[in-house]
């Protein structure tokens, strides 16, 4: 079974709005360059993504479940969505939320190995979407978290997230829940946002992206450019692991 990999979709679910950092600067200084041209970088890398990615899972029953998100990118943003045209249940709910992270941890990672980086939030909530449109509440919630709270390179939860957060730990606490929250982190904001750790699995791809990165924040500037780039780096240089707490879920 596919959850949810449907062409039009009206519900409850996962919505998560990516913005490109550092992209329409590049357009605007380098778009006639025949060597640094953005545009064919840009394209190169929406090439790579896949239209439905997701996870797999085969429970006890050996039932075979995949969970597809559905992503899209337009100019400098990409969308990443996960819907449940069926009841929710426990191990959908966090299962759909893990091929989010997937879905981010390819996207962003692939962005700063190309020499971007992104910010982004994630909601939870009423979403539509068909082949051409992908509207709802959930949408314009990820979407103002992103534009006005995120500011820096991270991805934030919202308030939406974080509830489901608190109800899982309350009432569901697993294996399954505890592997979920070591994704995310608490920010020094108080938001909890993904941690960046998803982004690699060995300290060579750790060394590469912080490289990147500092190539990236090294090339700008100001210091409010700069600064969108420092706790990211901070943050893949902090090797120690950084849980995120029972406590520290549903504050906001």
């Amino acid at each position: 079974m596919i959850l949810d990999n449907s062409k039009r979709f009206r519900g409850i679910g996962y919505v998560c709005f990516i913005d490109v950092l550092g992209f329409s600067d590049d357009i605007l200084k380098n778009w006639k360059n025949p060597i640094l041209n953005p545009l064919e970088k840009i394209l190169t890398i929406k090439r790579q993504m896949p239209g439905f990615s997701g996870v797999e899972e085969n429970d006890d029953r050996g039932s075979h479940r995949i969970y597809a998100c559905r992503v899209n990118t337009i100019s400098d943003s990409v969308t990443i969505c996960f819907g449940y045209s069926e009841e929710i249940i426990i191990g959908d709910l966090v299962l759909g939320l893990e091929a989010i992270l997937s879905n981010i941890s390819f996207v962003w990672s692939t962005f700063i190995q190309n020499g971007y980086t992104v910010r982004g939030a994630i909601d939870f909530g009423d979403i539509y979407w068909d082949e051409s449109e992908l509207v709802g509440p959930a949408v314009i919630n990820a979407y103002r978290l992103e534009s006005e709270v995120a500011r820096i390179s991270r991805v934030i939860v919202s308030s939406n997230v974080n509830k489901v957060f608190k109800d899982l730990l309350d009432k569901h606490k697993s294996s399954l829940t505890d592997h979920l929250m070591q994704s995310f982190r608490k920010d020094v904001d108080g938001y909890i946002i993904v941690d960046p750790r998803i982004l690699y699995r060995s300290d060579l791809e750790r060394n590469s992206l912080i490289g990147s990165l500092k190539k990236m924040r090294d090339g700008v500037t100001t210091e409010i450019l700069k600064s969108k780039y420092n706790p990211l780096i901070c943050m893949l240089n902090d090797v120690a692991k950084s849980e995120l707490r029972d406590e520290d879920v549903g504050t906001y």
